[in-house]
């Protein structure tokens, strides 16, 4: 047959269309190669591994010949233009056949040079399309090697996609060859290694391993790579190439290997061998290659090979049985990687926002989002909690009322146990009956610090009062000795209940951190749409949402709550500073109770003192014969002027600590009622705004840029992944 004819029918002698050797043999296999047609239509074969064939070898092992031979379509060969990057070989269906020629640009490449690879397309529907392939191949190869070394090994790869009316999908790849010495040193036995192993990875993949009959099997770096990648030799047929170079010696060891005999190149599907075309057999017909092909393996020793182990066209049905076999081992399981990437794609779609509201129900499902959120934050302030929060772990903030009370409980045993500046030793220091009665909540939080906590500590209760002394004795006035101004039991109140101010205003602090805390956990579930809900219910992005709306509406109205609170705070340390007043009776109490108490004391002093002079005979006669009111007064530490001016400052000590006591139990409840409740939770929920106008609505909810091309890109992904669904739908 003359060339012309052999170019009419895809540049071999053959009655065939290129690719039908791989037609389906009954309905199970058309179903696979339909479905594989459909998942390569949507394009799915660029993010997930469908099966395919890769072609691999050393450099010359004929690799582009056993893959022309396959595919039916001539490739250029001795002109180096497929050995230096991949060329992935498609087949698909259509009414005309033609041929298709891009370029996908590798990862190292810049941006400019990318699309000036992406720029590059060559088609051709002509009755010479398969001739011209070979131009195009090498225009496509001038142009990934443009401005780069002629010897280095691009990650580019070099698209050809080969349509006809009888084609079935099909993919091979041609890889570079191995490098088995690299005489310039410049890594790229490294390189190739490198794009064939991440190949061979891909479990997808049937590993077609091509070496040439002429070399020992034990120098095929290959063989090495295919037992790391494939180490069961489920997915590697081993091809067998230019058996008529070889000596018989070589070919009679092949067949051993063939027949399973070598263990060390023993793989779960026997070896094949072919003859390739030569060179100068371009115009031979299909039928006169393969006739040529079966009369050199009807020779001896390869007449001791299985018929289905050799030549081409057996080639083809064993390739055939071991993709269909592979594609019905793999495409259910990408149905559930398929049904996976659909759940989080919804996921986070969702999460992006969901699906728009029409422009008329935006203002109302705002709307009713503001009021869920203002009933939710007036029930939640008074301890009334519902459902709707019962996700949240109990230590949360959305429980408002636990934390604000948990809080106060522990702003008042602070204040108890620190916030007086020194601990008074005036009244006798006994057990506290009721120190079980402190706060059962423990502070995940660092407990509250005063500036005044337990500044100063006195060793004696006359320490204390010397202290008290001195004080008078400096701050002396106009008066009588002896006569001091009551006044000064202020300054010892004002001193003593300094820390409250500091202890309050971080009391202050936290519950505005428990306020804000509280709306940045509430404001999303207000917002969120209800599950299976129609009409203007809410939000699917409701966290986002509620993250710009919590910023600048809320947290402005609770700083304002927080300066409100401060001032009221201030007021109440005004009235601390101003002169102490109390109609309470329990201070009458302590007072007649302490001077009862020391008089008492004074007079059994007294008593003791002169029955022990008496004991001792310094002096005589009876205790109430020598008990004058100067004895008396000497002995009960009231004669001196310093005794006068300590029972003074004994006196003022005590009625200072009855005055803290009643204060700090009123002060304590004021901070709680009048600062907190009254500036705070009282009426929260009026803290939130009225109503927005439509504009500030639709810049709230408004969706990012970038996250409207992601929720489009989301949309496209889910709509391709259910059609592939569907074309997987019923194989097994």
């Amino acid at each position: 047959m003359n060339g012309s004819s052999a170019l009419e029918n895809g540049g071999y002698g053959s009655d065939e269309a290129p690719g039908t050797g791989l037609a389906a043999h009954d309905p199970g296999d058309s179903q696979i190669l339909a479905a594989l047609d459909k998942l390569r239509v949507l394009g799915i074969d660029q993010q997930y591994d469908l099966p395919q064939i890769i072609v691999c070898g050393s450099q010359s092992a004929g690799k582009s010949s056993v893959l022309e031979s396959l595919v039916q379509v001539p490739f250029p060969r001795g002109e180096g233009t497929c050995t230096r990057y991949v060329t992935k070989v498609t087949m698909e269906r259509a009414n005309i056949p033609s041929i298709d020629i891009s370029i996908l640009p590798g990862k190292d490449r810049s941006d400019s040079d990318a699309a000036r690879l992406r720029r590059f397309s060559r088609k051709d529907s002509s009755e010479e399309y398969a001739a011209k392939l070979a131009d195009f191949m090498k225009e496509a190869h001038a142009v990934i090697f443009k401005n780069r070394g002629s010897d280095e090994f691009p990650s580019d790869v070099l698209l050809i996609t080969v349509y006809g009316p009888e084609n079935r999908p099909l993919q091979v790849l041609d890889l570079p060859g191995l490098i088995a010495y690299d005489q310039m040193e410049k890594g790229n036995d490294l390189v190739t290694e490198d794009m064939v192993t991440r190949h061979m990875e891909m479990k997808s993949s049937i590993i077609l391993v091509v070496v040439k009959a002429t070399e020992e099997l034990n120098n095929q770096r290959i063989l090495k790579l295919c037992k790391d990648h494939d180490p069961e030799g489920a997915r590697t047929l081993g091809i067998i190439t230019r058996p008529d170079r070889a000596d018989q010696k070589a070919n009679e060891n092949l067949v051993k290997v063939m027949q399973g005999d070598d263990e060390d190149f023993k793989f779960q599907y026997k070896w094949h061998v072919v003859r390739n075309r030569a060179t100068d057999e371009n115009h031979l017909s299909q039928a006169e290659r393969d006739q040529i092909e079966e009369d050199l393996l009807s020779q001896h020793p390869w007449d001791q090979v299985d018929k289905g182990n050799k030549g081409i066209g057996e080639l083809r049905e064993r390739l055939r049985e071991l993709l269909f076999t592979l594609a019905k081992k793999e495409l259910p399981s990408l149905c559930n990687t398929f049904n996976n990437r659909l759940k989080m794609l919804h996921k986070e779609f969702e999460a992006l926002g969901g699906e728009e509201f029409r422009p008329e129900d935006l203002q109302s499902a705002f709307e009713q989002s503001i009021k869920r959120l203002r009933e939710a934050a007036r029930d939640h302030s008074r301890g009334q909690y519902e459902s709707n929060i019962r996700s949240f772990d109990p230590n949360s903030a959305v429980r408002l009322r636990s934390r604000v009370v948990e809080q106060s409980e522990v702003f008042r045993d602070t204040l108890v146990a620190v916030g007086h500046a020194w601990k008074t030793q005036i009244k006798p220091a006994s057990a506290d009956p009721d120190g079980d009665l402190g706060s059962v909540y423990k502070p995940h939080m660092a407990p509250l610090q005063a500036k005044a906590a337990v500044l100063k500590t006195y060793a004696s209760q006359k320490d204390e009062i010397d202290s008290v002394v001195k004080m008078l004795n400096h701050t002396r006035g106009a008066g009588l000795p002896t006569f001091f101004d009551p006044k000064r039991i202020h300054d010892l109140f004002w001193l003593m209940s300094e820390g409250w101010g500091d202890i309050s205003k971080e009391h202050v602090e936290r519950i505005y951190v428990c306020c804000k805390e509280y709306f940045r956990h509430v404001t999303p579930v207000a917002f969120q749409r209800e599950p299976e809900a129609t009409g203007a219910t809410g939000f699917s992005n409701s966290k986002k949402v509620a993250e710009k709306f919590v910023g600048p509406y809320i947290v402005p109205a609770l700083n304002k709550c927080r300066k409100e609170a401060l001032q009221e705070l201030n007021r109440l340390e005004q009235d601390r500073l101003d002169a102490p007043i109390t109609a309470d009776v329990r201070f009458l109490k302590d007072r007649r109770s302490h001077h009862q108490g020391r008089e008492f004391q004074r007079a059994m002093k007294a008593y003791h003192e002169v029955d022990m002079s008496s004991a001792t005979g310094t002096d005589s006669g009876t205790a109430s014969q020598r008990l004058d009111q100067t004895t008396y007064a000497r002995h009960a530490g009231q004669h001196s002027q310093q005794d006068l001016t300590a029972g003074t400052a004994e006196t003022y000590l005590d009625a200072m600590w009855s005055h803290y006591l009643i204060e700090r139990d009123i002060y304590i409840t004021n901070v709680l009622r009048q600062v907190v409740e009254r500036h705070f939770l009282r009426h929260l929920a009026e803290t939130l705004p009225k109503e927005l106008n439509l504009e500030k609505i639709e810049e709230l909810t408004r969706k990012d840029d970038k996250d409207e091309i992601r929720k489009k890109e989301i949309k496209e992904e889910i709509k391709v992944l259910k059609n592939s669904l569907v074309a997987l739908k019923g194989i097994q």
